[in-house]
């Protein structure tokens, strides 16, 4: 166990704790301090603090803790700001809240918003033993959410637009983010991101039963410290036998650990494109200004409206060649698919050429495509938004 001294001095070793505790009174800390000793549990940290230095310290980690005790009782809104420091922890984080309102209202709006226990103070180490042990559920269980991207045609720029967004989230926004490239043959998302690919995908798919975190955490290439990928380059001509049910199994359970998992749909159509999208929370059509691409792009709304469940389906006009005239217009895309049109992404040759060969990130810092970008994660995550309606409030009022 390592007890800090103040936030400032955080020791390395914190990065990879499995048990977190940040209280704001020397009581607290002491009885936690003991139940620590008690029980040997290892590869812990514990110190005095703020709620705000909670967050810091999980902006920083290389991965959430298992298990982390925050303290809110300085917090005038506790479930707004726990809704703030789930933006900075993996969805399987394990939180116990303590703090010194003995309200039954609160305790169960914390239970709601997926907080494991709330611990009235004083503590005592019978209360933090059995709280801590406990496997009961809560009353829901927070998972990451399912973005799927796919094109109405071929060469319409899905993967550079995913791979970009992705590095926005991973980086911009620190989320846990899996980059799933669902092209089994092959896709262009390892060399746009300068990784190699072992062929994990495709083991994890063909596995017989729910692949288990711990193995998918060793075939999983970590890109940077956020962003992981999973991917496949089989012999073309080969035609694996992938079992219905393997691609909602592997996406359910990459939720557990990531906020957000892209998937890279191809358009071959069959049941991994169905299971693709039946499971995502946002699925982003790819067209550009094209007849072929418009047709297409209906006829991919129809088919995810009439999947089951509920998900937000949008279109991403992108211009990935050089804008001349004979082109479908942008009032007829307008006309025919209206709100619908989440955001247009501009001609950009020179910037995306350069980044996608040598698998790195857009250089210019102010690109017109990069500003796109971060509108669309903003769409995502509600970080940075504008203060006009957002693009899918017209969805959000029509299911009201």
């Amino acid at each position: 166990m390592k007890v800090a001294t103040p936030f400032s001095s955080q020791p390395a070793a914190v990065k990879t704790a499995d048990f977190v505790a940040i209280v704001t009174d020397p009581g607290s800390r002491d009885v936690i301090g003991k139940l620590l000793l008690d029980h040997a549990i290892p590869n812990a940290h514990l110190q005095l603090g703020t709620f705000e230095d909670t967050i810091r310290l999980l902006q920083q980690v290389e991965r959430s803790p298992r298990q982390l005790i925050v303290d809110v009782s300085d917090l005038a809104m506790p479930l707004s700001d726990l809704n703030r420091l789930a933006q900075v922890c993996e969805p399987s984080i394990k939180v116990v809240a303590i703090g010194d309102q003995n309200d039954v209202g609160l305790f169960r709006n914390l239970l709601r918003i997926g907080v494991q226990d709330y611990l009235v103070k004083p503590l005592t180490v019978e209360l933090l033993r059995r709280s801590l042990a406990s496997n009961e559920p809560v009353l829901q269980v927070r998972t990451g959410k399912v973005l799927s991207f796919i094109g109405a045609r071929g060469g319409v720029g899905v993967t550079t637009i995913a791979v970009c967004l992705a590095r926005h989230l991973s980086s911009e926004t620190r989320r846990r983010i899996a980059y799933v490239d669902l092209n089994l043959n092959g896709g262009a998302a390892n060399a746009q991101l300068g990784v190699l690919n072992n062929n994990g995908l495709i083991e994890l798919l063909q596995m017989p039963q729910r692949p288990d975190a711990s193995f998918i955490e060793r075939v999983l290439v970590t890109k940077t410290d956020r962003l992981f990928v999973l991917s496949a380059e089989l012999p073309y001509g080969a035609d694996p036998s992938i079992r219905p049910g393997a691609v909602a199994e592997l996406v359910d359970a990459l939720k557990q650990d990531f906020h957000y998992v892209l998937l890279d749909v191809p358009r071959g159509g069959g049941h991994v494109m169905e299971e693709a999208l039946d499971t995502s929370n946002l699925v982003y059509l790819v067209a550009d200004r094209s007849v072929h691409a418009a047709r297409e792009c209906a006829r991919l709304i129809r088919f995810a409206q009439e999947l089951p469940g509920e998900r937000i389906t949008s279109v991403l006009l992108n211009n990935p060649l050089e804008p001349v005239n004979g082109r479908v217009d942008g009032a007829d895309f307008d006309q025919a698919f209206g709100r619908m049109i989440a955001h247009e992404l501009p001609y950009a040759p020179k910037a995306l050429a350069l980044a996608e060969n040598l698998g790195e990130p857009v250089a210019a810092a102010r690109h017109g495509f990069l500003s796109t970008i971060a509108a669309v994660a903003h769409g995502i995550t509600g970080e940075g938004a504008a203060a006009a309606e957002p693009w899918y409030a017209w969805f959000t009022k029509k299911r009201g």
